[in-house]
C-alpha cells in the first residue's frame, strides 16, 4: 500500500506519522517536501521505504489542497491501485489492516473512502510539547469536530482513493470527480494543535487571504477562538475524551449506499427529496 503526503512547513510529526501508517499496512511513502525541509526524511530512510519528491509546489497544495499529491499520484499510482492520501497531521484510524477496508470498498464498487477530521487537543487546551516516542493519543486525548463546530468548515476528506479518480478543482481532497464513496466513514485523528501551530496558522491565513480563498474565514475563526479563551476551550464545542467521543454514523445515498456528508444530505433532500451522493445528484438532474 502506497501513501502520498506533502510537508508544508513543519516536520515535527514525521516520525509519529511513519510509525502509525507502517503499523496500518503502508509499505511505501511518497513525500513532497519544500526545499528547506528536504533533509527531514533522511533519518528515517533506513527504517521505511520513502521516496522524497522535490520540486513540487507544496505552497500551492496548501492553497488548493491537492496539486503536489496529484502529481505524485500521476507518477507512482497504477490505474487500478488503492492508495492513502493524507496530510502530515492526519492519522487515520483504520480499525484493521487497510487492505480489509479497500476490499470491502471494492465489493460495493466504491473508489473513495472518506474520513472525518477529529481535532485532538490536550486536556488543558494548550499547545503542549511531545517527545519523539510519545503516544500522541495520550498527549492529546480529547476528540472534537472543531472544524465543523467552530471553524465552520468541511471536515470530511477522501483518505483512500482508487486509480485515477481526481479531486475537483479547488476542492482539495474533499470532493472527487466521478466519486463513488464507501458506505463507512473512518475517523481521522487530526494532530494539528501542537507547539507552533498558531504561528503556522497565522502564516497560512495570510497566504489564503492574499490568494482570496473563501476558507480564509475558517482560519480566522480558529484564531479568534484561541484568542478569546487563551486556550482551545473544547468543553464548549463538543469535545470529549476519546473514549467517550462517539462519531455520528453517516447518511447514505439511497442509490449506491455510499456515505454522504451532512451538507450533501441537506442539499440533496432539499433539491431532490431524497438522500443522494453527488454523482447520483448529477444523474437526478439529467432525469
Amino acid at each position: 500500500m502506497k501513501l502520498f503526503v506533502p510537508i508544508f512547513n513543519d516536520a515535527a510529526l514525521l516520525g509519529h506519522f511513519l510509525r502509525h501508517y507502517d503499523k496500518a499496512g503502508v509499505t511505501e511513502f511518497f513525500i513532497a517536501v519544500p526545499a528547506h525541509l528536504k533533509t527531514a526524511p533522511a533519518r528515517f530512510l533506513s527504517h521505511y521505504r520513502i521516496k522524497v519528491c522535490e520540486g513540487l509546489d507544496v505552497v500551492d497544495s496548501l492553497l488548493t489542497g491537492s496539486r503536489a499529491v496529484s502529481e505524485m499520484r500521476k507518477r507512482y499510482q497504477s490505474d487500478d491501485e488503492w492508495v492513502v492520501i493524507v496530510d502530515l497531521d492526519e492519522f487515520v484510524e483504520f480499525g484493521s489492516e487497510i487492505s480489509r477496508v479497500t476490499a470491502a470498498a471494492d465489493e460495493m464498487g466504491a473508489n473513495v473512502v472518506r474520513g472525518i477530521m477529529l481535532d485532538r487537543f490536550s486536556l488543558s487546551g494548550q499547545l503542549i510539547e511531545f517527545g519523539p516516542d510519545a503516544d500522541l493519543s495520550l498527549v492529546y486525548p480529547v476528540k472534537s469536530r472543531f472544524i465543523r463546530n467552530i471553524m465552520g468548515g468541511c471536515d470530511h476528506k477522501g483518505v483512500l482513493v482508487k486509480g485515477n479518480v481526481q479531486p475537483v478543482h479547488h476542492a482539495g481532497h474533499h470532493r472527487f470527480e466521478s466519486e463513488r464513496t464507501f458506505g463507512e466513514v473512518l475517523s481521522i485523528s487530526h494532530y494539528k494543535w501542537i507547539p507552533g501551530a498558531l504561528d503556522r496558522l497565522r502564516v497560512s491565513h495570510r497566504l489564503v487571504l492574499e490568494a482570496e480563498m473563501p476558507w480564509a474565514v475558517e482560519y480566522q475563526r480558529a484564531l479568534e477562538h484561541y484568542e478569546a479563551h487563551g486556550r482551545f476551550a473544547w468543553e464548549g464545542f463538543g469535545g470529549k475524551p476519546a473514549e467517550q467521543f462517539q462519531l455520528e454514523p453517516p447518511q447514505l445515498c439511497i442509490e449506491c449506499g455510499g456515505a454522504i456528508s451532512e451538507a450533501e444530505f441537506e442539499y440533496s433532500v432539499s433539491h431532490f427529496n431524497r438522500a443522494l451522493c453527488r454523482t447520483d445528484q448529477n444523474r437526478a438532474r439529467e432525469w
